[in-house]
């Protein structure tokens, strides 16, 4: 019999491995060439800050005129939290966010250099909050698939992360918070250099809306627009149904015994996990097997396995 050679046989996985690893340096070196492109054309014209330590940076910026420049900023801000998360964070996550770090700050000094183009007329109040709007859009965007690549931008992902492990805090509601106080300060700043209340007014409103934006694409993109359901079927007929689930829709099915309080007699759930597109076919199959069945959909945060979310 010929021998095995382990070797050979692990070459194709550590190669896909490499490939996945090449593929996810590619796509977020563009998304985060495409938020240091956001800041320059669509933020910094609009006069509004992002969160993080970027969004603190271009504080400095605004209250220095522009001679304390916010990349700079990005570049010193970031070194502590970095060496943290060398300490006490995964690696590999470490490693990618020091390239993304470096990278963005690099690319913001060169944008900021470069004539950029003028995309919207921000001196109309309608066409600032355009600019602001699509920025927010645009690094909501560029910053989940970053995370969902399983990198980070640093500066405030690495607080809320290390907080997070520490004290339980919900990350989102860490970062929310200390944008919000950045967003607050770019208002009172603002207000003090005009010697106008309603500018800064204006430069806080606009700078929270963007957060509260930004947010609610960067959860968009994490959780996905085909999201995950787990179902729960309820019916005397699980024997039909299961089967048309599994033939029809190529989808596993898992069956957990249980019992009726109210019958006190011996039950089958059925225990199902798809997505939002093959729901209505799912339901479809249950409702004509058992009209009377009972379904329960609930929204799955996450699953990752064949199927499903790979795992980067």
């Amino acid at each position: 019999m010929k021998p095995i050679n382990s070797t050979n046989e692990k070459t194709p996985l550590r190669d896909n491995k490499v490939l996945r690893e090449i593929k996810a340096i590619v796509l977020m070196t563009i998304m985060i060439t495409i938020e240091s492109l956001a800041v320059q054309l669509l933020y910094t014209p609009a006069g509004v800050v992002t969160g993080g330590v970027t969004g603190i940076g271009m504080l400095i910026s605004y209250a220095t005129n522009g001679a304390f420049p916010s990349w700079l900023f990005v570049v010193i801000g970031n070194t502590p939290l970095l060496i943290l998360a060398f300490k006490y964070l995964h690696i590999r996550f470490t490693v990618y966010t020091l390239y993304l770090t470096v990278l963005f700050s690099v690319e913001l000094a060169i944008f900021g250099a470069l004539p950029m183009p003028v995309l919207f007329n921000v001196e109309e109040p309608a066409w600032r909050v355009v600019s602001v709007i699509f920025g927010a859009v645009t690094m909501g965007f560029s910053g989940g698939m970053i995370v969902r690549l399983g990198g980070s931008t640093g500066g405030m992902d690495i607080i809320s992360l290390l907080l997070n492990r520490k004290y339980s805090i919900s990350m989102g509601t860490i970062s929310m918070s200390l944008n919000v106080v950045i967003a607050v300060t770019l208002g009172v700043v603002r207000a003090i250099g005009a010697h106008d209340f309603l500018a800064g007014v204006e430069g806080a409103a606009l700078s929270i809306i963007a957060l509260f934006v930004m947010s609610i694409a960067f959860n968009n993109v994490i959780l996905g627009i085909n999201r995950t359901k787990t179902l729960f079927i309820i019916s005397d007929k699980w024997e039909e149904i299961a089967p048309e689930v599994l033939n029809r829709m190529h989808r596993g099915v898992t069956y957990i015994p249980c019992r009726g309080a109210y019958t006190n007699t011996e039950k089958t759930l059925v225990y199902i996990l798809t997505k939002t597109i093959e729901l209505a076919a799912i339901r479809r199959i249950v409702l004509e097997k058992d009209p009377k069945a009972i379904i329960s959909i609930i929204d799955t945060r996450e699953v990752i396995g064949k199927g499903f979310s790979a795992v980067n």
